[in-house]
């Protein structure tokens, strides 16, 4: 399954007390580490999430654009949490494998900034805000665009039950007025679906094409090869045949260059060619 993925994409991505760690595992090592500062910050009070937590006024007014990143990094424990986290290190274990680390590392770094991006947009007539560990289900989304067919609970496939979990996000979003996760549960999926269609190769960027002006090649017409292969041979070639053959593919030249010519014209100058220079050899 990896054999086409570079070299540096195998394997683990380091090592700890010589027990191998891939990336979907480093990344919940980190979330358990914000989760134990987190919770270090409430128990003494500490009001990180007003510094921490995404808000598009305090980006666009105040310029306060770490949180853009931030905002991943407060998690207060919970169930949901622990839950985001085995999503995070499943589902990651399997677009690792299939796509390699480089891949997975650029899908997550997505999920993380794509929601933010959508709510700085989003925050020029909505003020939008939110904290606290990003886009895992977008990783099941991630994960069902690349096996929409394999079979999860209850006989129900990935793709149908990413979008039966998606439906219900934006049914309880609609319902509660909870505008900003709206935002971000739509966005951070719709990006993880949109990459991985990308990395399959079904889907390619946007290309804008800027029209060129390329310069236009007057078709000659052709020498008969009757009058190549005798008038330009014979020493009794007329002068005025010779310029009204070369004429034309000087002008050519002029405008385009030697290499426009073909195989034929340039046959064709090169006769013409000898023959004004015999003519002018004869009168000497």
């Amino acid at each position: 399954m990896i054999g086409g993925l570079p070299r540096q994409d195998r394997g683990p991505w380091f090592e700890v007390a010589g027990h191998p760690v891939n990336a979907p595992l480093a990344l919940v090592a980190g979330c358990i580490l914000s989760m134990l500062l987190t919770t270090a910050a409430l128990a003494f009070s500490h009001n990180w999430e007003g510094l921490l937590g995404f808000s598009s006024a305090a980006v666009l007014q105040k310029g306060e654009v770490w949180r853009v990143v931030s905002y991943a990094l407060w998690n207060p424990p919970s169930i949901s949490l622990a839950l985001d986290m085995l999503m995070l290190w499943w589902f990651g274990r399997e677009l690792e494998g299939f796509f390699g680390r480089a891949v997975f590392l650029k899908l997550c770094a997505g999920v993380v900034l794509a929601p933010a991006l959508a709510g700085l947009l989003t925050g020029l007539f909505l003020p939008v805000q939110w904290s606290g560990l990003p886009g895992t289900f977008a990783l099941f989304v991630a994960f069902a665009t690349m096996a929409p067919g394999v079979v999860l609970l209850f006989g129900v496939t990935a793709k149908w039950t990413a979008l039966i979990f998606l439906g219900l996000q934006v049914l309880s979003c609609v319902a509660g007025h909870a505008w900003s996760q709206l935002v971000h549960s739509l966005v951070s999926a719709g990006f993880a679906f949109g990459y991985i269609r990308f990395q399959q190769g079904r889907w390619s960027m946007p290309e804008i094409k800027i029209p060129v002006r390329r310069p236009q090649f007057r078709v000659l017409e052709p020498v008969p090869a009757q009058k190549v292969s005798t008038q330009l041979l014979r020493e009794e070639f007329d002068e005025a045949d010779a310029l009204e053959l070369i004429d034309p593919l000087l002008e050519k030249i002029g405008k385009s260059g030697m290499a426009s010519l073909t195989a034929a014209e340039r046959a064709q100058l090169e006769l013409a060619r000898e023959a004004l220079i015999r003519k002018g050899s004869s009168r000497r």
